[in-house]
C-alpha cells in the first residue's frame, strides 16, 4: 500500500512538473539562450557589481543613497508623464509634471522629494506598459546582457523610452555612461539583502526572476501593481523593491 502511494504521488509530481515546464515553455522559449545570458549576468553581479555595491553602501549613509535615487527617478520623470499621455491617464501626467517641477526646484534638482509630501505620489510608467495598456501582447521572455529580465515587448519599449529621454540629447555620451553606472551600483546597493534572501530560498534562481518578472509586469499593465516604480532596478533583479 505504501508503495503504491509513493509511485502515485511520485507521477503526480512528474505531472505537475511536465505541465509547469510546458507552460514556462509558452512563454519563454528562449530558455537555452536566457539562461545563458542569465548566467552571465550573475557572474558579473557577484564578482564585480555586488562587491562594488557593498563597499558603497558601507562608505555611503542611507539618507545619501535615496538622495541620489531620487535625483535620477526624477530624470525619468519627463518619460514617465508622456506615456500617461499616451495611455490617456491625464491625471497622472498632469501628477508626473507637478512632480518634476516641485522636485527639480524645491527638491534640489531631485534629490529631495517634497512632492510626495505634498500628495503628488510617483505615477510611474514607461512604453513596455503603454504598449500592453493598447492590447500588444508581452510576447516571449528575454534576457537582456547587463539589462537584465526584459520581454519582446518591454524590450522595445526601453528603446522608445531611451529615445525620448531629454538628457540624451543634451548631455555628453561620456557623462551618460558615467552617470548611468553611479545609478546602477546606488540601486544595487538598495538591494543587497533582498537578492541575498533570494539566492537563498531560491530553488532554481533563473526562474524566480523570469516568474516574478513577468508576474510583476502584467500587473502593472493592469494597474495593478506598485505605481511608484522599481526602485530596486539592479542589474538582473528587477523587481526587488528596497526596505530600508
Amino acid at each position: 500500500m505504501m508503495r503504491t502511494t509513493y509511485a502515485m504521488a511520485l507521477v503526480l509530481v512528474l505531472l505537475v512538473g511536465l505541465a509547469s515546464e510546458a507552460r514556462a515553455d509558452e512563454r519563454d522559449p528562449w530558455e537555452g539562450f536566457n539562461r545563458a545570458i542569465f548566467t552571465f549576468n550573475d557572474a558579473l553581479d557577484r564578482w564585480i557589481l555586488e562587491p562594488v555595491a557593498t563597499g558603497y553602501d558601507t562608505i555611503t549613509p542611507d539618507p545619501l543613497q535615496r538622495c541620489i535615487s531620487n535625483f535620477f527617478w526624477n530624470l525619468r520623470t519627463p518619460v514617465s508623464g508622456v506615456n500617461n499621455l499616451l495611455q490617456a491617464k491625464p491625471a497622472g501626467a498632469a501628477t508626473e509634471v507637478g512632480r518634476f517641477a516641485v522636485n527639480t526646484t524645491l527638491g534640489l534638482a531631485g534629490f529631495l522629494d517634497p512632492a510626495d509630501y505634498l500628495g503628488l505620489a510617483r505615477q510611474h510608467e514607461d512604453f513596455g506598459q503603454t504598449l500592453g495598456v493598447w492590447g500588444v501582447p508581452q510576447g516571449p521572455f528575454l534576457m537582456i546582457p547587463l539589462l537584465g529580465a526584459s520581454s519582446v515587448r518591454d524590450t522595445g519599449g526601453l528603446a522608445v523610452d531611451a529615445a525620448m529621454t531629454p538628457t540624451l540629447y543634451f548631455v555628453d555620451g561620456i557623462v551618460t555612461i558615467g552617470a548611468r553606472v553611479v545609478d546602477s551600483v546606488n540601486t544595487r546597493s538598495l538591494v543587497l539583502k533582498e537578492v541575498e534572501d533570494a539566492r537563498g530560498t531560491a530553488l532554481d534562481f533563473y526562474a524566480f526572476i523570469r516568474d516574478a518578472y513577468l508576474q510583476h509586469r502584467e500587473a502593472e499593465v493592469a494597474d495593478h501593481g506598485d505605481r511608484s516604480g522599481d526602485e530596486g532596478d539592479s542589474l538582473y533583479y528587477p523587481d526587488a523593491t528596497p526596505t530600508r
